[in-house]
């Protein structure tokens, strides 16, 4: 007869909670093809300034003006994010509705559950490819992506059984 696992713990999606998140799940490092796409942008956004420079049609000349510059601004925000990753995701989490609202995690046999008013997500244990433990958490990876949980709340029993079904 086996025995079945069930834990639950509230906690709130806070700031420290998403950084923690964030600094144990992404890659922070920055490589030269980050920046293919501010790249392209602005090359796009130089390439239309010349060409309009060269045209005769003053107003068709001044819309694709201003279109050279909007690509060259979207070059320039594109760079911004990629040097500052981290505070530009931080932000786009502490904006979201689920920001600063409690989030119940429950853990059993059929995987690891997150409830809250905003978000409902399961991810089950034959959906889980690999589970990494670290200092602070575990960083589960799956087909579509990585998802972390940290060990702040859980019970050294909890640990254990995620450890089990790794």
């Amino acid at each position: 007869m086996t025995s079945s696992f069930t834990f639950s713990h509230e906690f709130t999606l806070n700031k420290a909670y998403f950084a923690e998140t964030y600094d144990a799940s992404v890659d922070s490092s920055v490589k030269p093809k980050d920046f293919i796409k501010a790249g392209l942008f602005a090359l796009a956004g130089i390439a239309i300034l010349l060409l309009t420079s060269t045209g005769d049609e003053q107003l068709a000349n001044k819309n694709m003006y201003y279109l050279g510059y909007f690509f060259v601004g979207l070059a320039v925000v594109e760079a911004l994010s990629i040097k500052f990753k981290r505070t530009w995701w931080l932000w786009r989490q502490m904006m979201s509705k689920a920001a600063n609202n409690p989030a119940t995690i429950t853990i059993d046999d059929d995987g690891i559950a997150t409830k809250s008013a905003y978000v409902n997500h399961q991810i089950r244990w034959t959906d889980m490819y690999r589970i990494t433990e670290s200092e602070s958490g575990f960083l589960i990876t799956l087909a579509k992506g990585k998802s972390y949980l940290s060990k702040q709340g859980l019970s050294e029993a909890a640990m254990d059984f995620i450890r089990q079904k790794n």
